[in-house]
């Protein structure tokens, strides 16, 4: 029985901003002085790119930015760390992330789906070097290609290709294919292309939905400046209250 006094208990939601248009306010707030994202990394990651959409969505440019993470779990260790008074951490994950489900079960005290993004993915590709692309003339990638991927899209391949190389991001995949570890590698469209690759298949672009998680901390300080942004709205209100009422001024 003592054990059961070590379970965790997942946090509660309440006084949380209801809306996208709310938590914009609370964003807005000046008890949030800065916002730091946390996001799989190298650049060119469909969650990166998910990430800054969702700034620009919230206005919230000139106060907030983007560490590169290693893993989203690497980004989820890095917002628990932040300790900086007014600083809000974010971390970014995808809803088929390979382990999106250890990531909400192993996190009980966070809160891993927040706020959501919801965006095309920057196109998908099976990509290698332009020297061997001018020397492939089958319709068939040779079997002792080696090819660089991600764990959640290398069910793409099967079961047309098994020799695969496991990277941490889709970024990565491009970067060792261009640096000549692998002979190919899925990746996205701007990593294809900031690396200087060759698309020898394009996947497409289907609707992903990118969640911004936040901790304990972090969720102390957006219910303190949605607080605030309520009270601010309903002082905004007041006089036109008064005189609806009858009361003087």
């Amino acid at each position: 029985m003592g054990w059961l006094r070590a379970l965790p208990r997942f946090r509660p939601v309440g006084g949380l901003p209801g809306s996208g248009e709310h938590l914009r306010e609370a964003l807005a707030s000046d008890l949030i002085r800065q916002i730091r994202h946390f996001a799989l990394g190298p650049e060119g990651t469909n969650i990166s790119q998910a990430c800054s959409r969702w700034t620009v969505r919230m206005q919230i440019q000139h106060k907030a930015h983007t560490v590169l993470c290693d893993t989203p779990e690497d980004s989820i260790v890095a917002a628990r760390q932040l300790v900086e008074p007014s600083t809000l951490g974010i971390f970014w994950t995808c809803a088929v992330y390979s382990r999106e489900m250890e990531v909400f079960f192993r996190n009980p005290d966070t809160l891993p789906f927040f706020t959501q993004e919801t965006m095309a993915l920057d196109k998908m590709q099976l990509a290698t070097k332009p020297a061997l692309a001018r020397e492939f003339n089958d319709p068939c990638i040779p079997c002792d290609w080696r090819i660089a991927v991600h764990p959640s899209p290398a069910a793409l391949l099967h079961p047309h290709h098994r020799n695969i190389v496991f990277v941490n991001s889709n970024a990565v995949a491009a970067i060792e294919c261009a640096g000549g570890r692998v002979e190919a590698c899925i990746t996205t469209e701007s990593a294809r292309r900031r690396h200087g690759l060759i698309s020898l298949h394009c996947f497409g672009s289907p609707e992903m939905v990118f969640f911004g998680g936040i901790t304990h901390a972090g969720a102390e300080l957006i219910r303190a400046a949605q607080a605030q942004s309520a009270r601010s709205h309903f002082g905004s209100q007041a006089p036109c209250d008064r005189h609806v009422v009858g009361l003087q001024p």
